[in-house]
């Protein structure tokens, strides 16, 4: 009896001092876009000759966070960014900053820095495909009441590291390549 009263003790304090706390709020910012960028690189076909092409890929994401301040939120970003040859899944510690804030429209800085993993992505026989280090700041647009969800905007700067494990061709012991992927991220998307 004497430990049921304890334990009931223990609970009605702790809920007092719940109540007592401050209120954390929920962010979550979803979105979807395009990544978008010039390559260049050599093209074996063509006797070693640097070739540059344009390149289009796709990109989601979600920030999941609490609102640390009124203008500052902070959290994890998820996301899947779909590369000619590498399907990578960034994992970041991320940010987002609220600049200007006029009625129903806001102007917000966002900062991401973490890790890209390759759990979706399917290597050749012989290939074998890592992720690396990923940075992606930027600004972005908000527009919807405060409180409810809004319409988002964002344009970014993507930089992700690759290293890929290729066969070898005939003359060779090894053969690999160490890829950055420096894109513009337009991600249209919701956010509450």
């Amino acid at each position: 009896m004497k430990k049921l009263t304890f334990i009931l003790l223990l609970f009605l304090a702790g809920s007092g001092y719940a109540q007592k706390a401050k209120n954390v709020r929920f962010v979550n910012h979803t979105e979807f876009g395009g990544l978008f960028g010039r390559v260049k690189y050599e093209n074996p076909y063509a006797g070693n000759a640097n070739q540059v092409d344009s390149k289009t890929s796709l990109t989601i994401q979600t920030f999941n966070g609490i609102q640390i301040h009124d203008k500052l939120s902070t959290g994890v970003t998820l996301g899947m960014d779909w590369y000619k040859t590498a399907l990578l899944n960034p994992i970041a510690g991320g940010i987002r900053y609220d600049f200007v804030a006029e009625k129903n429209v806001k102007l917000f800085g966002t900062v991401d820095a973490g890790y890209a993993f390759t759990w979706f992505h399917d290597d050749a026989d012989g290939a074998d495909t890592k992720g690396g280090i990923m940075v992606n700041p930027g600004v972005g647009m908000r527009v919807g009441k405060p409180g409810v969800a809004a319409f988002t905007i964002t344009l970014t700067y993507k930089r992700q590291e690759a290293h890929i494990t290729k066969v070898p061709l005939w003359d060779q012991k090894e053969r690999y390549e160490d890829r950055v992927y420096n894109r513009l991220a337009l991600r249209l998307g919701i956010s509450f």
